[in-house]
């Protein structure tokens, strides 16, 4: 309690001194990088580096070059930024703010926060760079941040699982690190942040920037040929299926060979390969991972992937990134165009008109297949029949491309795509609009699973039940879902189930920035969201542990076509049509 109080009353303290901003060399989802992203588009500077956040000497580089080459405009955010982030090593500010979710059909829902922070960027004979943001996140009690969020999309707030509380608030640790060493072509860095790669700015295939923070350690090189990237993550792992219950040993390798014919194109090729329950020092070296996992049985879950960026013209970009998780290529071979083939594509382009108020209309489209980012099910080696043993139940999830609760790729569950359409607008100095607009499709992979497959589901459901009320293994389709034992692993799936979830999402949001005083700067931001969602439920559990049929006196499950059919009725009764309507509203103070 005097631990709740004490870091309370800090809180209060701070507030009326303090503001929260994520620094650039800290955060990957920072304005300055969507803004970097249409220099790029517009040619004013080269190829951006493969990894965001980049070193503090990279982001001044990129800033002086815009400030030698750009147009009026360009230089002026520039300037803009140059000021905001460099001006001086430390800030301190606030913010204060309110988001709510109105529904037609769900709980309506309202979280009110408020976060003091200290923050800034420090650099050390052009050689050494600090960013920080250490904040304190206060909130209502009653409603968390998920509850007021947008369907498949995760909160940019990273706070831990104790917080301190006092009455009907809690208060949270929301901080971020990163150090860098080196110049703008070569440097390393080492912290606690999110991190991201890709060409698009608001997801990825792999390492979007959404999910929770983690320890990472990275090297970047930058030539004028080819460019190289690799960072290793250090992950929580959830030994339990949705229930807030992480461990750890789970780390993520990661690196990205990029080659850089012309100035009109580039090519990467790039692996991700998760590692649990043991570290490996051999994803420090700049190998092939699957090649190295030939020396110990490929032991651990990687994917890899190209990503092809095309400039025919300036002000004109096209991106294609594609990740592959699982394929049967003797399938591919002989044409068998439904056999197994995890993957994730995601492609689209950038356009900066030479409007002065338009600053980019882009547009997406993203593809994920059954099972994508997934690993390991209840099935795998268990067993004389293939099947499950309860006491590896705490095994399953280890190896996906999950970081305590949130997927390291797209947003997207797997079995699922979108269209997106976004455009940022710039009327007037220190305004930004950002409209998008989101149609979106998800069915679940386990309804289509054969009457045995399903039985199998609910027995073991009921069986790791039986251990603590809370587990279970998932039948929604989600990231969490995985067959790999069944019949249905080796084929591909996608969207060929009789139930879709449609999802429509049109968003607007705008934020405008006072002009600096003596006394400090003040901003504010509106936001609101429109989504429909035909067939919710579709993303819920199929086959739960309560249509188990279970003999005490035999030991024997009896469990039949019959209870799989009422599972299955019973899921579909449950779906229904939804509109949501979000709103968000913040002030931001910083001295």
């Amino acid at each position: 309690m005097k631990k709740q109080i004490f870091l309370f009353g800090i809180a209060l303290f701070t507030s009326f001194f303090s503001i929260v901003s994520a620094q650039v060399s800290v955060d990957p989802n920072e304005n300055f990088y969507k803004d970097a992203k249409n220099w790029e588009t517009k040619g004013i500077v080269s190829w951006l580096p493969q990894i965001r956040p980049y070193s503090i000497s990279t982001i001044k580089q990129i800033l002086n070059t815009v400030k030698e080459q750009g147009d009026e405009a360009d230089v002026k955010l520039a300037q803009y930024y140059e000021e905001k982030f460099f001006s001086k090593g430390w800030n301190v500010g606030f913010e204060i703010g309110d988001k709510a979710k109105v529904s037609n059909k769900e709980d309506s829902k309202n979280s009110f926060y408020l976060e003091p922070s200290f923050f800034g960027e420090l650099q050390l004979f052009n050689l050494v760079g600090l960013g920080y943001d250490l904040g304190l996140y206060i909130q209502n009690e009653s409603v968390g941040d998920q509850e007021v969020l947008p369907t498949f999309k995760y909160k940019l707030i990273d706070t831990v699982s104790d917080p301190a509380s006092v009455g009907s608030l809690v208060a949270n640790l929301d901080m971020n690190v990163n150090m860098t060493v080196g110049k703008e072509n070569l440097y390393g860095m080492f912290g606690l942040n999110r991190i991201a790669y890709g060409p698009f700015m608001h997801d990825s295939v792999m390492l979007s920037g959404s999910q929770f923070h983690s320890g990472n350690l990275s090297l970047v090189t930058e030539n004028e040929k080819w460019s190289y990237a690799q960072s290793f993550s250090i992950l929580g792992r959830t030994k339990k299926n949705l229930n807030g219950s992480y461990d750890p040993e789970k780390y993520l390798a990661f690196h990205s060979l990029r080659f850089i014919p012309s100035k009109h194109f580039a090519v990467s090729y790039f692996e991700a390969t998760i590692c649990s329950q043991r570290f490996e020092i051999g994803y420090f070296l700049p190998i092939p991972h699957m090649a190295l996992q030939g020396l110990f049985g490929a032991a651990d879950n990687s994917a890899s992937g190209l990503t092809f960026d095309v400039r025919p013209i300036d002000n004109l970009g096209f991106s294609l990134s594609g990740l592959v998780d699982d394929v049967s290529v003797n399938g591919l071979f002989k044409g068998e165009w439904d056999t197994r083939f995890k993957f994730a594509v995601q492609v689209g382009a950038n356009y900066t008109p030479k409007v002065s108020f338009v600053e980019n209309l882009s547009l997406d489209y993203t593809i994920v297949t059954p099972m994508t980012y997934s690993h390991r099910d209840p099935g795998s080696g268990r067993g004389d029949d293939g099947y499950f043993q309860t006491s590896n139940y705490d095994k399953d999830n280890s190896e996906n491309f999950t970081h305590r609760l949130t997927s390291l790729g797209t947003e997207l569950p797997p079995n699922s795509d979108r269209i997106q359409f976004n455009a940022t607008f710039k009327p007037v100095d220190r305004l930004r609009i950002d409209l998008g607009t989101t149609f979106a499709r998800h069915a679940n992979i386990t309804e289509h699973l054969s009457d045995a497959e399903a039985i199998k589901m609910i027995n073991a459901n009921h069986e790791v039940s039986q251990i603590d009320s809370r587990n279970y293994y998932a039948t929604d389709g989600s990231i969490w879902t995985n067959y790999w034992t069944f019949d249905i692993y080796e084929k591909n799936y996608f969207m060929r189930q009789q139930h879709k979830m449609y999802l429509v999402q049109v968003a607007l949001n705008a934020e405008y920035e006072l002009q600096r005083m003596k006394w400090g700067n003040l901003s504010f931001s509106l936001g609101y969201m429109f989504e429909y969602i035909h067939n919710k439920g579709v993303d819920s559990n199929v086959y739960t542990s309560d249509y188990a049929k279970y003999n005490s006196s035999t030991g024997e499950y009896e469990t039949s076509a019959e209870d799989v059919a009422r599972a299955k009725a019973d899921w579909v009764n449950r779906f229904y049509n939804v509109v949501n309507n979000y709103f968000s509203v913040s002030v931001k103070y910083c001295y």
